[in-house]
């Protein structure tokens, strides 16, 4: 019989003898001790998930309506021009959520941009400011340089090309952009832009009514990308309407910068 053998002889031999005396009695003892502390183990928990119950509804409204970035109060971009009026529902939720929603409604005879058809924000475009032509919380974009707000190439039979351009308005701001009454026989604002390409100038509006993102989604400027048309025009003036403001009134050169229209 080797060692292994005897080891499981003995370990074998004492399973079947009686148990030490008190053996019993302190296994019980071990067990009852056991059970009072699981107890009051689970009695704690949940008394602090009784405690925490108000806790968590008290946060809710704060997450979903408290201030600042990820809150729902109110944003305005800061004051540079005649205007910083308040145009978007301010954000409930980060900027991954997407753009949050415009109370606002397109002016009388001209195309509705808000936060739901931005473009992006002025920090993509670097030195765009410079560049830029400004009329209170409104960057025509790219202005300045020839080329960029340009005249349409005709087509023929009355029939166009749209000019693509981009226009920066104030973070919160809202501002309506339109040609004055005298060109509005030959330049137009187009609400979309067609597969074809071909427009006639009964295609477009007078205006857009640009209604800004708060700060809080794009930083300090909203980007909009708009489409015209320029019958032939070779200084286009606009008039630029902020609500509380006296109109300012710009007049855009095809050949970049200001001129006298």
């Amino acid at each position: 019989m080797n060692d292994f053998e005897r080891r499981l002889r003995a370990a074998m031999s004492s399973a079947v003898d009686p148990p030490p005396a008190g053996l019993m009695e302190g296994i019980r003892r071990r067990r009852r001790r056991h059970l009072m502390r699981a107890g009051a183990g689970c009695v704690a928990v949940i008394a602090v998930l009784a405690a925490a119950v108000p806790v968590t509804h008290a946060l809710r409204p704060a997450a979903s309506g408290g201030h600042g970035r990820g809150g729902s109060g109110p944003v305005t971009g800061q004051s540079a021009g005649p205007s910083a009026v308040t145009s978007s529902l301010p954000q409930a939720c980060p900027p991954s959520c997407g753009p949050p929603a415009s109370l606002v409604r397109a002016a009388a005879g001209t195309v509705l941009r808000d936060c739901q058809s931005e473009n992006g924000g002025g920090q993509e475009m670097t030195g765009y400011r410079a560049q830029s032509v400004r009329a209170g919380p409104v960057w025509f974009v790219w202005a300045r340089d020839k080329g960029y707000w340009s005249a349409s190439r005709p087509l023929g039979k009355g029939q166009m090309q749209a000019v693509g351009v981009s226009v920066a308005v104030q973070a919160g701001a809202t501002a309506v952009v339109r040609v004055e009454p005298a060109a509005r026989s030959r330049f137009r604002f187009l609400d979309g832009f067609n597969g074809s390409d071909r427009y006639s100038l009964r295609d477009g509006k007078d205006g857009v009514t640009f209604a800004a993102c708060p700060a809080s989604y794009l930083g300090p400027v909203t980007v909009f990308w708009v489409g015209y048309l320029n019958g032939g025009l070779g200084c286009v003036p606009f008039e630029v309407s902020v609500a509380g403001q006296r109109p300012i009134r710009v007049a855009l050169s095809v050949n970049g910068g200001i001129c006298t229209a």
